[in-house]
């Protein structure tokens, strides 16, 4: 067998998945804690800096001095902004409040909670306080620590704030600094990678190092012993990333080769290098970071070879420009799945972009090593060491803002499932394995050994190139539901997302407790489904809970996702109301329009009629003029309020009693004339059809007759977030239905729902699902049938 350490390593890594995917995420102890306020006595592990802020891990978590720990998970303090920080390596007893990582509650949303969980850390602590119980610590690694933030205030003097916060990124791996913007323009650009520690580095300064020990004739052995010391302390330096590991594991395993006099294989190296960091870190398989890692080289080290196997070389600088080119696009393509299963989008020019950053990606890292260097000794000459990192920086950021000009600069795919992304892979390894040995050795008698019996290896290579290129197609199609409506956990606020074949409408799109509703919830929720049209956004009403999102959408200029029309309620003084929303809206091209009793949207077989407010509708509570609207698909139907108040149920209510415009809302007339008949408004059962999600919502028989209807809305979006000033008792009689969704936040302070919404909810057989105890609420449906999941269960 050809490389069987190589194998044994690959096999470990699946072993090692298989187990988690069996296990799941580790137990966490600290959920019971939840929200204490508490003191802890722990060792300090290690020290971050995140968003502006230092952070330290406390590690062997126990309630009493010198106690056992209660668990194995470590906890991340972040103490006050005057609060000195303690050595690592010491003990201490902590006082503070602790709290968890937020869970991902949506399609698409980032899982916080798991991605720190699989990082080995089970909660946050807001520190209030803290003491020595032990005052010996590592010198080593805090004086590790105080060289990294020495060098990153060299950086803050020899060059600008926002230079500064990259070059740290580039070379001493803190990102804590960077503007989000730029990281997010980065992202979309397909060049995030340059600010992640990896193999260049090692090229520059490990490899450099080695090298120049070498022609000052010092032997292999110790010139590759001093090298490895180096890059150790390094990734120690730069705080030992998924990649910063990776590549100073391959760089120790090639001087080792050449310190035994062999031959250094690397496929060998990169599954080595992956299964130690597993042996050591199994959730590391969890992590999106770990294999965007390793498939980035195995894209340009083994993938790209394999698919050009047989080829001639070219000559000269046909030979570097096509090296450089398909180099690229074979790393893109073996990447492609695994991004577009994590970020939803593609980039479409990161080939062309790639082919003029990474040139410049040296001259980066010696300008910014060096101006490190010099400006230990001289700050002026530090800054006119760093003149070409500045310009590099510069022309990036240009390249960068050009290109998200061009048309379809980023390709909204929507999420893959994990099924999917298997097979894509399965794909993508075949060019990896198909050559003439293989075949002849192992496909003998097939149908594709007889149907390339006559196929050399060069003959071979469009066939590899077929099967790659349709491993792509399979992991950027998007397949589209027939009906798909999910109310979205904002938070304290409304979210509602009407997907269809014939187009997008959303209804609502704000928190008042979701600071970035739109930057972590709503543009990942959208992409993950593939949206990159909205044809209409209806807005109930002004209030920030309900438009804060769409309105950060509105302002950001890089938004890829195109909404045609706003549409805001026909009231008096809505306009007024919602100025600030229009006039962005209108920067962006959407075209503004109002809807009031009567106006109907039509998508397909999907109809959405509003019942509220009337044209003109006056009232002093921007609540009361909320819209109201009847959602229809196939035999599914759906009552939508925003925050209508009891008022705005009784005006439909009069509306519907006193039959004024003719034609309109027929369907609510009758079920009202039906069920003002019974003399058993409670109601006394629900459908077994309605259960079952078949029922239609028309009128079955008996109706006539004044017999009761259960269940004549399939489904209601309770008015106000579940508050008792909305759902009144007569509009839920009218309604009956058969299942309530409470759009609220979790633990939020207006008590919402309230218990006596609740029980009238129950007292007329309705199911209700909160989001903020589900997350979102997703309902598919076909013309006869429908069917409702939830996100997740806290």
């Amino acid at each position: 067998m050809r490389r069987p350490l190589c194998m044994a390593c690959l096999l470990f890594l699946l072993l090692v998945r298989i187990i988690l995917a069996f296990f799941g995420v580790p137990e966490n102890e600290y959920i019971s804690m939840e929200g204490e306020r508490m003191l802890l006595y722990g060792k300090v592990a290690e020290k971050e800096q995140k968003t502006g802020r230092t952070v330290f891990r406390l590690s062997e978590v126990s309630e009493t001095a010198g106690g056992s720990p209660f668990t194995d998970l470590e906890l991340i303090c972040y103490p006050g902004e005057d609060m000195t920080l303690p050595r690592i390596g010491s003990r201490i007893k902590i006082s503070g409040r602790l709290w968890l990582y937020k869970k991902a509650t949506n399609p698409g949303q980032f899982d916080t909670y798991s991605y720190y969980l699989y990082k080995n850390a089970g909660a946050g602590f807001s520190a209030e306080d803290w003491e020595y119980t032990d005052k010996r610590y590592s010198v080593y690694r805090e004086s590790i620590w105080n060289i990294r933030l020495i060098f990153g205030s060299i950086y803050d003097h020899i060059l600008t704030a926002a230079d500064a916060a990259v070059m740290k990124a580039v070379i001493l791996g803190n990102k804590s600094e960077l503007d989000s913007e730029l990281k997010e323009l980065y992202r979309v650009n397909g060049i995030a990678h340059i600010l992640a520690i990896s193999g260049l580095h090692i090229s520059v300064i490990g490899m450099g190092l080695y090298r120049g020990l070498r022609k000052l004739t010092m032997p292999i052995t110790p010139a590759a012993m001093a090298a490895v010391i180096v890059m150790v302390n390094y990734a120690l330096l730069v705080g030992a990333g998924t990649s910063t590991l990776r590549a100073v594991t391959m760089f120790i395993i090639m001087c080792a080769a050449d310190s035994m006099r062999r031959s250094y294989d690397l496929p060998t190296a990169l599954s080595a290098s992956a299964a130690s960091t597993v042996f050591f870190s199994p959730y590391e398989l969890m992590q999106s970071g770990f294999w965007l890692s390793y498939l980035a080289v195995a894209g340009i080290a083994i993938f790209f070879p394999a698919l050009i196997r047989g080829m001639g070389k070219l000559s000269g600088v046909r030979n570097k420009l096509f090296q450089s080119v398909a180099g690229c696009a074979a790393v893109s393509c073996f990447t492609l799945p695994l991004i577009v299963h994590n970020y939803y989008e593609v980039p479409l020019y990161s080939v062309l972009l790639n082919l003029l950053v990474i040139p410049l990606m040296s001259v980066l890292m010696v300008s910014g090593i060096l101006s490190l260097m010099i400006g230990m000794i001289s700050l002026k000459a530090g800054m006119l060491c760093a003149v070409p990192a500045q310009l590099v920086l510069n022309i990036y950021d240009s390249l960068c803002r050009e290109i998200a000009k061009l048309p379809y600069h980023s390709i909204i795919t929507g999420g893959q499932g994990s099924i999917r992304l298997l097979f894509s892979y399965v794909l993508l390894s075949l060019p990896i394995v198909m050559n003439r040995r293989f075949i002849n050795r192992y496909l003998r008698g097939t149908l594709i050994e007889k149907k390339t019996a006559m196929l050399s290896d060069a003959e071979l290579i469009p066939v590899r190139i077929t099967v790659s290129v349709f491993a792509v197609a399979l992991s950027v199609i998007c397949l589209k539901p027939a009906f798909r409506l999910t109310f979205i956990d904002v938070g304290q606020g409304d979210g509602i997302c009407v997907d269809t074949e014939q187009g997008t409408v959303m209804i609502d799109g704000g928190s008042s407790s979701e600071d970035e509703l739109y930057k972590y919830t709503l543009s990942p929720f959208l992409k993950h489904q593939g949206i990159s049209v909205i044809d209409s956004w209806y807005l109930s009403h002004p209030d920030a809970d309900h438009i804060s999102g769409l309105k950060d959408m509105l302002a950001d200029d890089g938004c890829n996702i195109r909404i045609k029309r706003v549409i805001l309620p026909d009231a008096e003084g809505a306009a007024e109301d919602f100025k600030e929303l229009i006039t962005l809206a209108k920067r962006r091209g959407c075209e503004i329009s109002y809807a009031h009793t009567g106006s109907e949207l039509k998508l397909g077989e999907l109809k959405i009629v509003n019942l509220h407010p009337s044209k003109g509708y006056s009232c002093e509570d921007v609540n009361e003029y909320s819209q109201i609207q009847m959602l229809e698909y196939g035999s599914l139907s759906v009552m939508l309020t925003g925050d209508a108040t009891m008022e705005s149920e009784a005006a439909v209510l009069k509306e519907l009693k006193n039959g004024g415009n003719a034609g309109l809302l027929k369907g609510l007339k009758q079920i009202y004339a039906a069920t003002a008949k019974t003399t058993d408004p409670g109601g006394t059962g629900v459908s077994k059809a309605l259960k079952s999600g078949t029922a239609s919502k028309t009128l079955q028989s008996g109706a006539a007759s004044g017999e009761l209807l259960l269940g004549q809305v399939d489904i209601l979006k309770a008015g106000h977030h579940g508050s008792h000033t909305s759902s009144s008792e007569e509009w839920l009689n009218l309604l009956k239905p058969e299942v309530t969704v409470i759009s609220c936040g979790r633990n939020n302070h207006y008590g919402h729902p309230h218990a006596d919404v609740l029980e009238r909810l129950e007292s007329i057989g309705s199911s209700i699902y909160r989001t903020d105890q589900s997350g979102a609420v997703i309902v598919t449906a076909d013309s006869d049938r429908w069917k409702m999941r939830t996100f997740l269960h806290y």
